[in-house]
């Protein structure tokens, strides 16, 4: 009897964790959302990275995110309360930085940066941890206005 009673509850959890899982990601992503402000709401990047070792190069999301001449995106950062790591948001184009949610001078963090976009083409959202660290996120990239 004891038997078949944890072998019900093991296949309880096996079945309920992945919807817990996924339930906890979409009320991550609808917080960020809401942290991005009055804006319209385009798409979401949830990240979940491992940590690197030693001499090891750290871990880094990229996505390619097409945006259109115009418009001022903003984009939101949300790094988890149990990240082992703090999230940095990076928007490139080519290989020049046009913006990012760590300032490096003055060592300042921020959860938003707006983007007034010049010209259409492909950026590169980059995603990391500083130091290398384990970490879990949410990005989001939404529209504020036309230009």
């Amino acid at each position: 009897m004891k038997k078949r009673i944890f072998f019900f509850l093991f296949l309880s959890a096996a079945f309920v964790a992945p919807l817990v899982k996924a339930q906890t990601e979409a009320q991550r992503i609808d917080l960020c959302v809401k942290a991005a402000g009055d804006v319209r709401f385009l798409s979401d990047y949830p990240v979940q990275l491992s940590g690197s070792g030693s001499g090891e190069k750290a871990p880094v999301f990229r996505k390619a995110i097409a945006l259109h001449k115009g418009n001022r995106y903003r984009l939101t950062l949300c790094t988890d309360e149990e990240s082992a790591g703090e999230g940095v948001l990076q928007l490139f184009d080519e290989n020049k930085l046009v913006g990012s949610s760590f300032n490096t001078k003055t060592g300042t963090d921020y959860q938003s940066f707006d983007f007034d976009c010049r010209k259409s083409v492909f950026y590169i959202l980059f995603i990391s941890f500083k130091e290398g660290k384990e970490g879990s996120a949410v990005a989001i990239l939404s529209h504020v206005k036309t230009l």
